[in-house]
């Protein structure tokens, strides 16, 4: 007969009984440590297709599995038994960024670039503005404001002066699909050409 054995309560064979129910037994073994084993994975789409589902070559992990990634500096732990869900312990990534040279109208706030967030957890946010092209110093401010979702969280105000520069960072937590912009806004008469960028990167 088969034996538990431990805190973690592993099932363990016992060589001197029945001979038939031996790989039974060891299936169990494995089963009740896999909770304690540490899985690998190149991307998280890797790590569903090995311990997110169950297939004739993944398994269906139990909660408490985890996964590690060298490609992502990621570590994982699975929060279901039957879902694809897990927790992200440590995840950093590569910086995702945009630039672009975007014309806007006198006292309107433009959105100049959108990013959508890819995954929860605590990001570095990054993003600036200028005036490229040295144009005169009409108007009276320049308004930038970083948004989540809406809502400001960053930003800042300028003076009317050529080539002029603004940047501004923040580190925040974010969740899967929020909606990260930069706004801008110039007090002045006349099209104006800005150069305008954004960026994140996970790093936990």
């Amino acid at each position: 007969m088969a034996t538990v054995y431990g805190p973690d309560k592993y099932t363990i064979p016992t060589l001197t009984t029945d001979a038939a129910d031996i790989p039974a037994t060891l299936v169990r073994l494995l089963d009740s440590m896999r909770p304690s084993l540490i899985g690998h994975a190149s991307s998280i789409t890797d790590r569903t297709a090995k311990y997110g589902i169950a297939s004739a070559s993944s398994i269906q992990a139990p909660k408490g599995t985890m996964v590690v990634s060298a490609e992502l500096s990621a570590i994982w732990v699975k929060t279901s038994d039957t879902l694809d869900e897990w927790a992200t312990i440590m995840q950093h990534s590569d910086e995702v960024s945009t630039e672009t040279v975007v014309a806007t109208q006198p006292n309107q706030a433009t959105a100049i670039q959108k990013l959508t967030i890819p995954e929860t957890g605590t990001y570095a946010l990054y993003a600036s503005m200028n005036d490229h092209n040295g144009l005169d110093t009409d108007g009276s401010l320049r308004e930038m404001r970083v948004m989540i979702n809406g809502q400001w969280r960053f930003g800042g105000i300028l003076s009317a002066s050529k080539y002029w520069y603004w940047s501004g960072s923040r580190t925040t937590f974010l969740n899967k699909g929020d909606i990260y912009q930069l706004e801008f806004m110039q007090r002045a008469d006349g099209e104006r050409s800005l150069r305008a960028g954004l960026s994140y990167q996970r790093i936990l």
